[in-house]
């Protein structure tokens, strides 16, 4: 259905130079906050017919996505849909450190060059991000990944992408189809992990490369903690790709899903679990809380009085 088009109301932002500030995580990122809370004084118009996905809110324009907009049956539904979700997350968690936690588990694995890389990139990359160095770069590469995952999912599903804009102060794409995959996908998606394994995958049939697999670890590794950490810090800014489908509900399935890959990762890691021990963990303990709960209702059922 058509969405009414919004007027277009524009104002100048004054952006505040970032020289002789201070260095560091704190600096760096100030100064993006900053940008973040000038931009939702920013509208932009749209097009009849066209939704809008944007990195940070304010940026395309306010787009009426707030959980008020949402009709009453759909917000309902939406919070008993992340009440399901829930469980699903708990038992992932339960299952990931129930195979995590075992001491002959952890023997092997933390010897394994897999997890000694891996754990070397995503060191550099913490260190990086702490430090502030870059910060606006390493945002506008955050963005332009964002909105890429956006406009990737969109032809997946067989919409188009009229229009796009990246920059550190945010971004949105234009497109003519919307759906839950296409808003929450860049959430548990590392846009940049992705494009690393392809080039790496292009590179590797033409020639053979020296250190490549431990490389492309590091690389991975780097390239997951850039997704998680400026995913962290994005999504309290408002996001209306959240508000679109309800925050509760949208932000449970971007908790689930970022477990689901990471306890992929973990399967593709180690040959001493696959997906096929995990899947089996998981119904277990799943059955052992259905069962759990069971006992617990028949308990507090007997408890009441007989009439």
């Amino acid at each position: 259905m058509a969405r009414k088009r919004l007027d277009l109301q524009s104002s100048r932002i004054n952006h505040r130079s970032s020289r002789g500030k201070k260095g560091g995580l704190g600096g760096a990122l100030k100064r993006v906050d900053r940008k973040v809370q000038d931009m939702q004084n920013m509208r932009t118009g749209r097009r009849a017919g066209m939704t809008a996905h944007a990195a940070i809110s304010g940026t395309a324009d306010d787009f009426g996505y707030d959980e008020f907009h949402l009709p009453w049956p759909s917000r309902i539904l939406r919070w008993m849909a992340a009440l399901l979700i829930i469980p699903l997350c708990f038992v992932t968690v339960l299952t990931l450190f129930q195979r995590v936690g075992d001491p002959d588990f952890l023997h092997h694995f933390y010897k394994t060059k897999e997890f000694v890389c891996f754990a070397v990139g995503t060191g550099l990359m913490l260190s990086w991000f702490f430090s502030g160095l870059m910060a606006e770069k390493f945002l506008y590469l955050y963005v332009l990944g964002h909105e890429l995952t956006h406009a990737l999912f969109v032809y997946c599903c067989g919409g188009r992408v009229s229009g796009m804009k990246v920059s550190t102060d945010g971004g949105y794409i234009m497109t003519n189809k919307s759906n839950l995959l296409i808003a929450l996908s860049p959430y548990f998606v590392p846009f940049w992990s992705l494009i690393f394994l392809g080039v790496y995958g292009l590179i590797s049939l033409a020639t053979e490369i020296p250190y490549g697999e431990q490389g492309m670890i590091v690389l991975l590794g780097a390239s997951w903690c850039f997704h998680i950490v400026w995913t962290l810090w994005m999504i309290p800014k408002d996001q209306p790709d959240l508000k679109e489908h309800g925050t509760f509900f949208s932000l449970m399935v971007i908790i689930f899903c970022n477990l689901v890959l990471l306890s992929a990762m973990l399967c593709v890691a180690t040959p001493e679990l696959t997906w096929k021990i995990f899947v089996f963990n998981w119904a277990n303990i799943s059955w052992d809380l259905v069962e759990a709960g069971m006992r617990w209702a028949s308990g507090m059922m007997n408890r009441l009085p007989r009439i």
